[in-house]
């Protein structure tokens, strides 16, 4: 996956950066046409996000990403240490 991303990568990129108003539906629509339960999506997102490709493709878009995946992740640690 290095160097190259497949068509489905760039869709599931477009989809994850899509404005959308609940993530339910991101999620509905993602099952609809990928075929990927929502745990399933979300760990795509997070294995196209961290390749270089995708930074190239999709700056804007990859760091946007990559930004709500930390603030997430810093949240569930500040709520598992409290």
């Amino acid at each position: 996956m290095g160097n190259t991303m497949t068509d489905e990568d760039k869709a599931i990129l477009k989809l994850a950066t899509a404005p959308y108003k609940y993530a339910a539906a991101r999620e509905a629509d993602a099952r609809e046409r990928f075929g990927l339960t929502a745990t399933q999506y979300s760990q795509a997102v997070n294995r196209i996000i961290d390749t270089p490709v995708a930074r190239a493709t999709d700056p804007h878009g990859t760091a946007l990403l990559i930004r709500q995946r930390t603030t997430r992740s810093t949240g569930t640690l500040r709520r598992r240490l409290f």
